[in-house]
């Protein structure tokens, strides 16, 4: 389980506390700039800038629409998810993982402990027969690029990995592309029957505003990057992750990940503080800010 408590004390132990953030770059007390490819595990994606969602935040915040009443940005935000997910028409959102927890466990009639995984796509493979298993007896998350990553000539994929792939699931797991600390959880149901779906939580409605713009940015941006764009950095990246698309999966074995990514914070780099989320190429930085990494390389073996 990801301790934000933990991933956050160690740079403020290191770095001091941060200042800024932008792009893809977290900007410290001890004027340290760390590049940052947790990335709020995929929900700054898009950066820190967070596109032009925080001005539709700052925007409904202005008109005063911050009460418990019903606005248009509830069938906004279905829209907007819509564009990526059209076979999944039903979206709900929940504000905290046990509401997340309750919500699929009465969808599927059976309790969860922890009901949504990452897609078999960025299982590792040395782990694939027990993510083809939760693949199959729990949901996915959606994220974007996996089919690129799917498609990639250099992801060889077992056939074990196709097939389950293949299976259709009645629900996915959506994380918004918001850079917001506090956790939404969006899930989109396939099945129109909406007597098994728990209804949404209350939100407040400028956060369904910026959520409703920040999956506009991401349909802007899907075209943009490439294969061509992620491949960048293999040079460096490819000795410590396999990646799939945009998405690296640590090639250090588990027992070694904690001690792994306190050796990445030491050369400026902030990977994924947890083994089971995956980490994400910076788009766009220069390949620079892996020099610190190239002249410390981290050895496992």
């Amino acid at each position: 389980m990801f301790d934000k408590n933990w991933f956050a004390d160690e740079i403020t132990t290191r770095y001091g506390y941060v200042k800024r953030a932008r792009g893809y770059f977290l900007y410290t007390e001890k004027q340290v700039r760390l590049t940052d490819m947790f990335q709020e595990a995929g929900r700054a994606i898009l950066g820190w800038g967070g596109g032009k969602a925080r001005l539709e935040f700052k925007n409904a915040l202005e008109r005063g629409v911050t009460g418990s009443f019903r606005t248009k940005y509830s069938h906004q935000l279905v829209k907007a998810i819509n564009q990526f997910l059209p076979d999944y028409p039903n979206v709900r959102w929940y504000n905290s993982k046990d509401s997340l927890y309750r919500a699929i466990s009465s969808y599927f009639q059976k309790e969860f402990v922890e009901p949504f995984v990452e897609s078999p796509v960025l299982a590792n493979f040395a782990d694939l027969h027990a993510a083809c298993w939760m693949r199959v007896n729990k949901i996915s998350r959606w994220r974007p690029w996996l089919e690129d990553a799917w498609y990639s000539s250099f992801v060889n994929m077992p056939v074990a990995l196709q097939e389950s792939v293949s299976i259709p699931q009645t629900a996915v797991v959506v994380s918004p592309p918001f850079p917001w600390s506090v956790t939404s959880f969006i899930v989109a149901y396939s099945d129109e029957n909406e007597e098994r779906i728990v209804p949404s939580d209350f939100a407040p409605p400028p956060l369904l505003a910026a959520l409703t713009r920040s999956f506009y940015d991401l349909y802007a941006e899907l075209p943009v990057r490439s294969e061509k764009d992620w491949r960048l950095y293999d040079d460096i990246l490819l000795r410590y992750f396999d990646r799939r698309g945009p998405y690296l999966i640590p090639k250090v074995p588990k027992e070694k990940y904690e001690e792994f990514f306190l050796h990445c914070l030491d050369q400026h780099l902030v990977i994924s503080p947890t083994y089971v989320f995956p980490s994400i190429v910076p788009y766009g930085v220069d390949v620079g800010v892996f020099n610190l990494l190239k002249k410390n390389p981290f050895v496992w073996e």
